[in-house]
């Protein structure tokens, strides 16, 4: 790496890290992947409430994660930036390396 990060960026990345770090908001993100979606196909990808699935979505929403466009009462969401892809893809990359035995996966707290 060449450049050392900055402050500032380190805290921006941080802020969305901890936004990503609950399973099914990183769910949420991966299915959306594949495209744009309504609250109510990605509640009913999750299993979970709407009103869950919408806190969840309103959470992500609020610090630019994912966005919206609205069509009629129907809500449609989007990944809001490359940024966002970046981390799905370096979190895939992961996980295909744990899986390949490349890589151990270190569990943190457990001995």
């Amino acid at each position: 790496m060449n450049n050392a990060l900055s402050v500032e960026f380190l805290q921006q990345a941080s802020d969305v890290i901890k936004v990503l770090g609950h399973p099914q908001r990183l769910k949420i993100i991966e299915y959306l992947e594949k495209g744009e979606k309504s609250v109510s196909q990605i509640q009913e990808h999750l299993s979970v409430s709407q009103p869950l699935a919408s806190q969840y979505l309103r959470h992500m929403h609020s610090r630019g994660i994912v966005k919206y466009r609205r069509e009629g009462t129907t809500y449609f969401y989007s990944i809001a930036s490359e940024f966002i892809h970046k981390i799905l893809d370096c979190v895939s990359e992961c996980q295909q390396k744990v899986e390949s035995g490349e890589w151990e996966l270190a569990m943190f707290g457990t001995e």
